[in-house]
């Protein structure tokens, strides 16, 4: 039974050669550019407005053709601006301004691509699934299915909790800094902005995936749940690698925002990653 168990948790027993796996490869990559490509040109020409329809305003995707109608990577920019950042810190205004003639270019195509890969994203991990899925075992899919809704709400709970919470503290605090130094005007680059930004909304998703990764290493007996007990000291230093790594500030402030929630996540994962042991080693096993 266990020779027949073994057997029936074995990948796909087509094989394609190394060059098949390349053409597919380049066909699901082609894909995936091309709808990033398309969603980006759309992002920077079209204009989330309105249109009047029998006396009601119906909410409507429109060119932006005009020279006073904003494409939606303006929108979603300022949208950012007005939400993040506060008008004044310590009554000192902050003010918002260009150090380049390019930067508002750089701004809108930074902003577009970014749109861009959150709306192509479900797709992309259609296509990176469909390259994998052949060479994976039937249990592995499963794992895949299982921590599918997991990550989603995980990755989204991390952006909510950086755009309502962490950005807008963020921005307080460093400000607030900068008058303790005496500092009399306080202003804010277009393109340090948006890097900032969306590189802080992106790596506080990526954060919240560490528990998910360590259950699925756990689950699938890769790592054991006593080595993440072990070695929690170097994960302390990873954790604070990553910190460092998504914020560009250099202050040392931020990255201990990311670090922190982090190091929270690490205990959780260890928790999960002790029960995937113990469902598939049993109670004695993984104890």
């Amino acid at each position: 039974m266990a020779a027949e168990g073994a057997e029936a948790d074995l990948p796909d027993q087509s094989r394609m050669g190394f060059w098949d796996h390349l053409g597919e490869l380049r066909r699901r990559l082609k894909v995936t550019l091309l709808a990033v490509l398309v969603l980006f040109v759309v992002f920077m020409t079209f204009s989330l407005g309105t249109v009047h329809v029998l006396g009601t305003d119906v909410p409507m995707v429109l060119p932006a053709l005009a020279a006073n109608e904003s494409p939606m990577a303006n929108q979603f920019f300022r949208a950012l601006v007005a939400s993040l950042v506060p008008a004044q810190v310590g009554g000192v205004p902050i003010q918002l301004v260009a150090k380049a003639p390019w930067d508002g270019v750089l701004v809108q195509i930074k902003a577009a691509f970014f749109l861009a890969l959150v709306a192509a994203s479900p797709l992309i991990a259609h296509e990176f699934s469909g390259f994998l899925g052949p060479g994976l075992k039937p249990s592995e899919k499963r794992l895949l299915l299982r921590v599918t809704a997991p990550s989603l709400a995980l990755f989204a709970v991390g952006v909510v909790l950086c755009y309502v919470v962490v950005l807008p503290f963020s921005f307080t605090l460093l400000y607030s800094v900068q008058g303790g130094l005496g500092v009399s005007v306080y202003l804010l680059f277009l393109d340090d902005f948006v890097t900032f930004a969306l590189l802080f909304l992106l790596g506080f998703g990526l954060a919240f995936q560490l528990p998910v990764v360590m259950y699925g290493l756990s689950w699938v007996g890769v790592v054991s749940a006593g080595f993440w007990r072990r070695h929690w000291r170097a994960a302390v230093v990873g954790i604070l690698f990553f910190g460092a790594l998504i914020t560009p500030d250099g202050s040392g402030l931020t990255m201990m925002l990311v670090s922190l929630p982090m190091l929270a996540l690490y205990v959780v994962g260890y928790g999960f990653s002790r029960r995937a042991e113990r469902a598939r080693l049993g109670p004695a096993k993984s104890s």
